[in-house]
């Protein structure tokens, strides 16, 4: 049985205002290069316009790249600031940033991504692999999908991108990528009443795949 932890809507109002300190401004540096050498160069960087903490940016990776037929979106900005672990999370990752596949990149991706990576920090919270997050109260529909409205937190399934943490370490820690994979109310009722481990055999047994398909169906009826 999975816990339910519920933040009303100002939970996306709290981003503090401030201005990049020499600290994020090293692990931009560092962790475009990163990128860089994992992704090739980004097609184009939505930038983050008023100035928030942490300053969030996402990066639209084309395909032609690495070997790659896809479109990949990343954030970068969030790993900055460590997120706020309690005990029982002890061994999560602390850095994190954000990973989606899609066939065209779009604005409403980047926004989420973006909305959802000041999350913990405007909560003092964390997410981690397993952790969902419904798309309001009661969950609506995301990106054009008539039944995908959570968002679940996951380890990428694209294997070189599984290795970010040997490729970008700030402050001494790892940083690590969760992958962002739209469910269903059923999928999502399943992980919350079954684990994680419930949706892994989902996905394997309907070879769900890593690129998002707006038009995907429920696993679960």
């Amino acid at each position: 049985m999975s816990i339910v932890l519920r933040y009303g809507r100002e939970a996306f109002s709290k981003t503090p205002v401030g201005f990049p300190t020499e600290s994020s401004l090293r692990f931009g540096a560092v962790r475009e290069a990163a990128y860089n050498k994992m992704f090739g160069e980004a097609a184009s960087v939505s930038h983050e316009l008023v100035p928030l903490t942490p300053h969030v940016d996402v990066y639209a990776f084309p395909g032609g790249q690495k070997g790659r037929s896809f479109h990949t979106l990343v954030t970068g900005g969030m790993s900055d600031l460590q997120m706020t672990l309690p005990a029982l999370a002890r061994g999560a990752p602390r850095r994190v940033e954000l990973i989606f596949y899609c066939f065209e990149p779009r604005a409403e991706y980047i926004d989420t991504l973006r909305r959802m990576a000041h999350f913990p920090h405007d909560n003092q919270t964390w997410i981690g692999y397993g952790h969902t997050m419904p798309n309001g109260n009661p969950p609506e529909p995301l990106w054009g999908s008539s039944v995908l409205n959570t968002l679940l937190f996951m380890p990428t399934i694209v294997r070189p991108d599984s290795s970010l943490p040997a490729e970008l370490i700030l402050d001494g820690e790892p940083v690590h990528f969760l992958w962002v994979v739209p469910l269903t109310t059923p999928e999502c009722n399943l992980k919350l009443v079954d684990g994680f481990d419930a949706i892994l055999d989902l996905f394997q047994e309907n070879r769900h795949p890593h690129v998002f398909d707006p038009a995907r169906g429920s696993y679960v009826l």
